[in-house]
C-alpha cells in the first residue's frame, strides 16, 4: 500500500449518436447510441416516455444509467416485476448501447466543479463540490476559509468507469481535516484502520481513476494529485497543477498516488 499517511498516521466523447467510453486499463469500446435508441423505444419507452429526462420519480431514475450500463442490471434487480425480463432479453452490448443513448439527453450526468479553499490560520486545504458548503465558506459561515482559485471537474452521478469518491472527517486530535479517495479498497481500509474518523459519505462525487501501474489517465481526463502534509495535524491537498504539486513537495509535502507521476484521480476536462 503506497499511501504514506496511512502508514505513518497510527473519454466519454459524445458525438451525434455515438459514444466511446475509455476506462483506466480498458480497451476503447464503441457504443452505438443509434441502436440504443431502437432498443429503448422497444423495451423502455412505454414506461419512461420518449424523453426520460423529463419524467418524474421514479421513472426519471433511468437517467442514472446514462453511460452506466451496470445500473440497468441494478434497476432490473430492484424492480423485478417490471424489469425482470432484462437479463434474458438484453445482451451486455445492448445495455451499453441503451446507456449510450441515454447519455444523449440533457438529463445525463454532468460535470461539476470541485472547489479548493485554504485556511491560513490552520495552514489547511479543503475541497468540496457541495453548493451548500461552497456558499457557507464563501459567506464566512465557517470563518477563515478563502478560495485558492484552483478547482477540477467531477461527475455528480455515477458514470461508466467513474469511481465514487468517499469522504472522511479527521477529528481535531488527528488533523481537523478531510480525506478523500476514489479507491473503494482504500476507503474500506481507512474505515477499518481509523474508527475515530467520521465516514461522512461514500460518494461525495464521482471521478475517473488512473491505471494502477502506470498512473495514466483515460483520454478526456487530466491527472489529480494528492499531497499529504506529513504533520501531526494531518491535511491533504488535491490539485491538477503539476507546478503546485512540485511546490508542495519542495516544502515537505508527500505525494500519494499511482505510477511514477503519483496520480490519485483523473478529472474530466
Amino acid at each position: 500500500m503506497w499511501v504514506s499517511w496511512l502508514r505513518r498516521c497510527a473519454v466519454v466523447f459524445v458525438g451525434a449518436l455515438t459514444v466511446t467510453v475509455v476506462g483506466a486499463g480498458d480497451d476503447a469500446r464503441a457504443q452505438n447510441a443509434s441502436n440504443g435508441r431502437t432498443l429503448y423505444q422497444f423495451y423502455c419507452q412505454t414506461c419512461h416516455s420518449p424523453n426520460p429526462a423529463t419524467m418524474i420519480a421514479p421513472f426519471n431514475l433511468i437517467m442514472t444509467a446514462a453511460n452506466n450500463p451496470p445500473q440497468i442490471d441494478v434497476a432490473a434487480a430492484t424492480w423485478p416485476a417490471e424489469m425482470g425480463f432484462i437479463p434474458a432479453a438484453l445482451s451486455a452490448s445492448d445495455k451499453a448501447d441503451i446507456a449510450a443513448y441515454l447519455a444523449t439527453f440533457d438529463g445525463a450526468p454532468a460535470d461539476w466543479a470541485v472547489i479548493e479553499f485554504y485556511n491560513a490560520a490552520q495552514d489547511h486545504y479543503f475541497i468540496t463540490a457541495s453548493t451548500t458548503e461552497i456558499a457557507d465558506l464563501d459567506n464566512g459561515v465557517h470563518a477563515g476559509w478563502i478560495r485558492t482559485g484552483q478547482s477540477f471537474n467531477a461527475y455528480q452521478q455515477a458514470v461508466a468507469n467513474a469511481s465514487p469518491v468517499c469522504r472522511f472527517y479527521i477529528p481535531p486530535a488527528q488533523g481537523d481535516s478531510h480525506f478523500y479517495s476514489a479507491s473503494p479498497t482504500e476507503c474500506a481500509q481507512v474505515q477499518a484502520s481509523y474508527p475515530t474518523f467520521a465516514f461522512e459519505s461514500p460518494n461525495v462525487f464521482y471521478i475517473d481513476v488512473p491505471d494502477s501501474m502506470s498512473g495514466a489517465c483515460p483520454p478526456g481526463t487530466i491527472p489529480v494529485y494528492r499531497l499529504w502534509d506529513a504533520r501531526a495535524d494531518t491535511n491533504h491537498r488535491y490539485t491538477t497543477s503539476l507546478a503546485t504539486k512540485q511546490q508542495m513537495q519542495a516544502t515537505g509535502w508527500v505525494a500519494e498516488g499511482y505510477g511514477p507521476s503519483q496520480v490519485i484521480m483523473c478529472a474530466p476536462q
